[in-house]
């Protein structure tokens, strides 16, 4: 893959230079993979390992090949796609109208697998259900409502063991229905991603700010988004209030380590209303929050080519009201997969989500510890 450019301020840099001390003084490394990780993404998989190595639940691995006979429609937007270890990816697209499933076969340049993935529709799911939306978190890289897809997507979600390495692979991906019909093959390309891959990235980041969707919220500031609701009284009456949420993210450090992994520390503070007690005085009663912490460890990935950011999460903590909550991710979570721009002392990472039309941005800002 070819390298990637760092978008560096000459400005910003010349404050660094006579300000901060002689560890920040240094440049940032041109050679962003001395040790050649991401070099091991071009390497070509073995079809026939890789196939024994993927699971879907609900699907079937059968001995030999698919014969297309046409008589349904069937396309992807995208000939490429990236993966990670132990995590795997998501195939998404719009299903054919009388849908029953599909099969998938991987490829070389020596021919297909000695076997095909049967995944019927029962085995498929909404984007809402994938990989992406499947769990609340509150951590400060959780968005909640907003979404590039589209709520009538089918999700094939594929999961990775541990026996499929960093590397390249392809797959032919054919849809069937109910009444035998079988589309014409679409060819895929995945790149697995390696963990690890850029050297600057190393070491302890701590967050300073952040700007959502053009609102700058400084760490440790408070910031409330107001809504008008109902309240449901426990005598029957109903009362239309206006409620404000807020949020503030008093403390987060990321640590991004040479091996690949990471490990971020949250402690937060919430405002929101409780229900129990609004419903039962048929008033606003907001809970009383006396703090939250969330810590989240797993692997990160650098994509050199698109300048793109992975954290995989594979255990997170969350501490509320003195109670302790930890939960182990042995599939994966997809934490964070956003732009990055980076400077000798900040890292500042974008994410943007699309929702009925309109796009919104979020930034957030790191300084090097």
């Amino acid at each position: 893959m070819k390298k990637t450019n760092l978008f560096i301020l000459f400005f910003l840099s010349m404050i660094i230079f006579s300000c901060s001390s002689d560890d920040a003084n240094e440049s940032l490394s041109d050679d962003i993979d001395p040790d050649g990780v991401n070099m091991v993404e071009e390497d070509l998989l073995n079809v026939n390992a890789t196939s024994a190595g993927i699971a879907i639940d609900g699907a079937t691995l059968n001995d030999g090949g698919v014969t297309p006979t046409g008589g349904i429609d069937f396309s992807l937007d995208y000939t490429k796609q990236t993966a990670f270890q132990d995590y795997g990816f998501e195939i998404i697209f719009d299903a054919p109208t009388d849908f029953a499933g599909a099969y998938i076969q991987l490829f070389d340049e020596n021919g297909m697998a000695d076997s095909y993935i049967d995944v019927p529709s029962s085995a498929t799911d909404n984007y809402y259900g994938g990989k992406f939306l499947s769990k609340e978190r509150k951590d400060i890289f959780t968005k909640k409502g907003a979404s590039t897809q589209k709520d009538e997507d089918t999700v094939i979600d594929v999961n990775f063991s541990n026996t499929i390495p960093a590397g390249t692979f392809c797959y032919a991906i054919c849809v069937y229905d109910s009444q035998g019909n079988i589309s014409q093959p679409v060819e895929v390309c995945v790149t697995v991603e390696s963990w690890g891959g850029n050297v600057n990235l190393l070491g302890d980041w701590d967050f300073t700010k952040q700007i959502d969707n053009g609102e700058l919220i400084e760490a440790g500031e408070e910031s409330c988004e107001s809504y008008d609701s109902t309240l449901y009284c426990d005598n029957g009456n109903q009362v239309d209030v206006e409620l404000d949420e807020c949020y503030t993210l008093n403390d987060l450090v990321i640590t991004f380590n040479e091996n690949g992994t990471y490990f971020f520390s949250q402690e937060s503070e919430y405002k929101s209303l409780d229900y129990s007690a609004s419903n039962a005085a048929c008033d606003v009663i907001y809970e009383e929050d006396g703090g939250e912490a969330y810590t989240s460890s797993g692997n990160w990935a650098f994509n050199e080519e698109e300048n793109i950011l992975t954290l995989v999460e594979f255990e997170y903590t969350e501490t509320s009201d003195g109670e302790t909550y930890t939960d182990v991710e042995p599939d994966g979570y997809l934490l964070l997969d956003g732009e990055i721009s980076l400077s000798n002392n900040e890292l500042i990472i974008s994410e943007s989500d699309t929702f009925n039309g309109e796009t919104e941005l979020y930034e957030y800002f790191f300084s090097k510890k």
